[in-house]
């Protein structure tokens, strides 16, 4: 989202309306290490788009953005032996910055593309996201492949929107309702030398990524607890809507959930411990209310529960913290 609210703002625009209305307040734009849901994200780009009359939008946000938004999957690049090493390991690594799409390397005789996908109901609000993210992957080809190399073509699914010379924008030329959002190189290219290519820094990089950022386990716990902090106060916490926020199928939650070793049910009750003591120590909330906030059905259940995470009642607890 960086570079967000100044574009919408020069363009006439209120950021903290629409991102309010894409489920999101004005402070999480200063809080980097915070976790957006990516349906928001897509959101916040269209309402953009409409409320400013800026059909363009997504393209005006890549021209004030530079790479640093996506952290060391940039350095990865950057430090590769060659094209194909640099994708290859953003295909895999960029579920650190985002669980919404999959990025994809695909080969086919002479030409290779790098596709953008995901699921098709997400996709129906992508448009201004697709074209951002687009430019953004030549910005990365040409870490490597020099500042005036253009790509064989770009492919949209989306119909071309009026009034946007995108050759100017990309380079080259643009196919729109095509079957698949991503960029055509000639295959020869995923093999053209990084003049830079340092691959003991990459190594360190991947090993870093590896052991620190990209466990899934910790990538999908972090995803649900901060969802989960966020959703209870509005009642709306299930599992369902959790899937419905990552972009995944209920039932594949679940199971990553299994396989990471965890439950809905683990993580929801840590989540409510952790915000019933946050709010004891800050706030003056009756218990009822507190209760409620935390999506219990009355006081008594969450007296209950408070008194298995710690022994004693909300009450005591707060005597005892005076």
């Amino acid at each position: 989202m960086q570079g967000f609210d100044a574009l919408v703002a020069d363009l006439g625009g209120q950021p903290e309306a629409l991102l309010r209305r894409a489920g999101l307040d004005l402070n999480v734009l200063n809080r980097s290490d915070d976790w957006i849901p990516f349906r928001s994200v897509l959101i916040a780009y269209e309402s953009a788009a409409l409320a400013t009359h800026c059909k363009n939008f997504g393209i005006q946000l890549s021209g004030r953005r530079d790479l640093s938004f996506l952290g060391p999957l940039v350095l990865i690049f950057k430090y590769s032996s060659n094209l194909e090493q640099g994708l290859t390991s953003c295909t895999k690594y960029m579920r650190a910055h985002s669980t919404g799409y999959t990025p994809v390397l695909e080969v086919k005789g002479s030409t290779a593309s790098y596709q953008l996908r995901m699921d098709a109901r997400l996709r129906t609000n992508a448009d201004q996201w697709i074209e951002e993210s687009l430019l953004t992957a030549i910005k990365f080809v040409r870490i490597i492949l020099g500042e005036s190399y253009t790509p064989k073509a770009v492919y949209c699914q989306h119909a071309k929107m009026e009034g946007t010379d995108y050759e100017h924008f990309f380079g080259t030329a643009i196919k729109f309702r095509a079957p698949f959002d991503g960029i055509i190189l000639n295959r020869e290219d995923l093999r053209s030398p990084n003049p830079i290519d340092d691959q003991q820094v990459h190594r360190v990089l991947l090993e870093y990524l590896d052991s620190r950022v990209l466990r899934a386990d910790e990538n999908l716990s972090a995803a649900v607890r901060a969802l989960l902090l966020k959703l209870i106060p509005t009642g709306k916490f299930s599992v369902n809507v959790l899937a419905d926020q990552l972009c995944v199928h209920r039932r594949t939650l679940q199971r990553r959930l299994k396989d990471a070793g965890l439950t809905y049910a683990e993580l929801l009750d840590e989540c409510r411990a952790e915000m019933a003591q946050e709010y004891l120590a800050t706030s003056k909330l009756p218990m009822g209310n507190l209760a409620q906030l935390l999506g219990y059905a009355d006081q008594s259940a969450f007296n209950h529960a408070f008194r298995r995470w710690h022994g004693m009642t909300p009450r005591q607890w707060c005597e005892r913290s005076v």
